[in-house]
């Protein structure tokens, strides 16, 4: 039997490793490790965490308009020394820590990967998700497709799960949560703990009341599984103001309620206690259960006919950030129009309709 036990989610300050256009600051990429790795000690001494979780950039920061090669000089290595240091961290605290890099690797020069991790108790790297929906220049698994499954393997290395002492975990970031596909395919892995990487920033969507927040209880519900979101805390020395961020960390339990949320965007952490022996029971349970009741032959065929966004698009070279990735878009949007999955608006504006033409 597993005893209730808790997970902490920081919402850390992170002094970005590009300001504006200064060059690469590694100094900050230190800076950013040192503080992560007080966090972990902190959760686990005073919250006696079993999980602890941080967001999406919460060792490089970001900074807008920076090229490839930008981040590319900036990425980490899996074994490098960066997450070597945190798995000391890890160890010392005796507890399993996940967060996100900025990832190369030697299969795949010039390119550069939005990578989740998990590390558990004795410092060791037992997860590693990359990042499968993104619109910026970060080369994703789909990009590549036929010769990621053929490197890495198919659904455990898209949808890897690690199986804990304490329960079955499973790695999104940011976007993803927008794609119930994709938690669909960890809980179809078992996953039963979502962690949540994210890092979000003020517009509506991202709001406490917005379509991310709905989405993240919607996952959780849907899948009868918890889910720890962890989301930026306050720029220290970035370009522009320190409170780019909404906060609001939160971790939902298999029913869709917030079991504790952070009330602000300051730096500070939250912790929730984790019953996975409740979901266990619940996921047993013949009602409601909608794991059991699916039926994911009578979806494939639509899938596999559906005409979206192509595999291995980027294969021969990556794209180089958003401008690349919206003209895909707008070629997808167009072929689904023509297909009659999408309809043209009726009154589109004068720059749309000159583009629907372009398109045509």
């Amino acid at each position: 039997m597993i005893e209730p036990w808790n997970i902490t989610v920081m919402q850390p300050a992170v002094k970005p490793v590009f300001k504006g256009d200064s060059p690469l600051r590694r100094d900050a990429l230190r800076e950013n490790l040192d503080r992560a790795c007080e966090h972990v000690r902190v959760a686990a001494k005073y919250a006696r965490s079993k999980v602890v979780v941080f967001p999406e950039f919460f060792l490089h920061g970001f900074q807008p308009g920076r090229s490839n090669a930008d981040w590319i000089d900036a990425s980490l290595k899996i074994d490098g020394p960066e997450l070597a240091e945190l798995g000391k961290a890890a160890r010392s605290a005796g507890c399993y820590v996940a967060g996100m890099i900025y990832e190369v690797l030697d299969a795949y020069p010039g390119r550069f990967w939005n990578t989740a991790v998990i590390i558990d108790p004795q410092g060791e790297i037992r997860l590693t998700y990359r990042k499968l929906y993104a619109m910026t220049g970060k080369t994703r698994p789909g990009d590549v497709y036929d010769d990621y499954v053929r490197r890495y393997g198919g659904p455990q290395s898209l949808f890897p799960v690690l199986r804990t002492p304490f329960g079955n975990l499973g790695c999104l970031v940011c976007y993803d949560v927008n794609f119930p596909e994709v938690t669909r395919c960890l809980a179809l892995n078992g996953a039963e703990v979502f962690l949540h990487i994210s890092s979000e920033g003020r517009s509506s969507y991202h709001l406490p009341n917005g379509g991310w927040e709905l989405a993240r209880r919607v996952r959780a519900y849907e899948n009868l599984a918890y889910l720890a979101m962890s989301n930026c805390g306050p720029t220290i020395d970035g370009e522009g103001p320190s409170d780019l961020s909404h906060g609001h960390s939160q971790v939902i339990d298999f029913e869709g309620q917030v079991l504790n949320m952070a009330e602000s965007a300051g730096e500070t952490m939250i912790t929730a206690q984790i019953d996975i022996e409740a979901l266990r029971r619940r996921r047993a349970r013949a009602s409601l259960n909608f794991l059991a009741e699916l039926s994911p032959q009578i979806h494939a065929p639509m899938y596999a006919q559906a005409r979206a966004w192509p595999a291995n698009h980027w294969l021969a070279q990556p794209g180089t950030g958003v401008a690349d990735n919206r003209a895909v878009e707008a070629e997808v949007i167009a072929d689904m129009t023509r297909d009659g999955v999408l309809v043209a608006p009726s009154r589109a504006d004068a720059e749309g309709a000159g583009r629907l033409a372009q398109q045509e």
